[in-house]
């Protein structure tokens, strides 16, 4: 549904398997996206915790020295518990914290994937207001200077990279104002940085290489969203060798038709976005893959049409199996992975990788668990 937005309703689904207090805030407390929001940058790479639900979201497609392709996420997401906690303690929750991290080894079509869900308490998971820096225990995004710095690690893999934006912010929506539903306030804020230079190194299975590429960063806080009758959605972000970019989703009905408010934008070479209504694209499946841990079936292969613009893609995965199962801590399972694409963008040529994200084949429907004005 909204790119980086992508998964995020997943945090507020989430919260009620955390023991959360018995009365929570009532959605009312909670600042509502309903005007643009006045975007300064890097100001707003920070916490806005008078909004409900806040994410950071990251993915990269990096390639080592030797010619082996990766792929990474890490995404740390904020839901509020209770606006203005009457319990003086340190350890009173105000919010709770969530963060997923994957890597793909693509030559080796293996995929590792672990998830996070802490109190924020006492500093074991946080995100500053105050400048971009977020945690969940020893995984931290941080802004050094111009660079956002990315660190986390578990048994299996491991990352540390350094990430340069190489185009200004792109604002999606209207003015930064990204409407998923019908309903006042069920939208959100959101930005991206479509194209960061990327390096660092990473670590899978005991083996530490230097890594080089590209990455996206998608930011987005809103207190609600999808509304009834909305199953999930399919949103994919993509970069390509003439130096544009592509962020576009579909929300489905429980029909399996797409919602009106499913949207897009374009971002030309110069980094100017341009915004796409649900009628100016279409997103069409094709070969499908069948989890052996959840039984959900998901496309793994797209045509992507944006007639008016002379955009026809084909993306396809990576490899199939990148399922996230985070059932654990959301009670959702969803898929997301790296992607390459090739095809028309103007008249020429192209090709390209990205990510794709799909929710709402595994569980339960995820419209109306944020609906506003609750």
């Amino acid at each position: 549904m909204t790119s980086g937005i992508a998964m995020l309703l997943l945090l507020g689904l989430g919260a009620a398997s955390a023991d959360p207090p018995d009365h929570q805030t009532p959605l009312s407390m909670w600042r509502q996206a309903i005007e643009p929001h006045p975007f300064q940058f890097p100001a707003d790479h920070a916490a806005h915790d008078d909004y409900r639900i806040e994410w950071w979201y990251y993915t990269g497609n990096l390639a080592a020295s030797d010619g082996r392709q990766f792929g990474y996420q890490l995404t740390f997401f904020r839901t509020g518990v209770v606006y203005a906690p009457e319990n003086p303690s340190r350890w009173a929750i105000r919010d709770l914290h969530m963060a997923h991290f994957a890597v793909s080894d693509i030559d080796a079509a293996e995929f590792f994937m672990q998830d996070r869900l802490r109190r924020e308490g006492v500093g074991g998971a946080g995100a500053r207001t105050d400048r971009l820096e977020a945690w969940n225990g020893d995984w931290r995004v941080k802004l050094d200077g111009d660079a956002h710095r990315l660190r986390a690690e578990t048994d299996a893999v491991a990352i540390d990279l350094n990430l340069l934006a190489l185009k200004p912010p792109v604002l999606h929506g209207r003015g930064g104002l990204s409407q998923k539903g019908p309903s006042v306030g069920n939208a959100s804020h959101y930005y991206s940085l479509t194209r960061m230079q990327t390096d660092g190194k990473i670590r899978v299975r005991g083996e530490t290489l230097d890594v080089a590429g590209l990455s996206w960063m998608d930011h987005e806080f809103s207190t609600s969203f999808l509304e009834p009758g909305q199953q999930g959605w399919d949103w994919f972000s993509l970069q390509l060798d003439n130096d544009c970019e592509l962020m576009i989703y579909r929300i489905r009905r429980g029909s399996g038709e797409a919602d009106r408010h499913s949207a897009g934008t374009v971002v030309d070479a110069a980094g100017k976005g341009a915004a796409l209504a649900h009628d100016e694209f279409t997103l069409e499946p094709g070969r499908t893959w069948k989890s052996p841990v959840t039984g959900a079936v998901y496309a793994t292969s797209w045509t992507v049409r944006v007639e008016n613009r002379g955009i026809e893609l084909e993306v396809e995965a990576a490899f199939p199996a990148q399922e996230l199962d985070t059932r654990a801590t959301t009670g959702i399972a969803y898929w997301e992975g790296s992607v390459r694409a090739r095809g028309q963008w103007d008249g020429r040529t192209v090709t390209g990788r990205g990510y794709l994200e799909m929710t709402g084949y595994a569980g339960r429907a995820l419209g109306g668990s944020l609906e506003g004005g609750r």
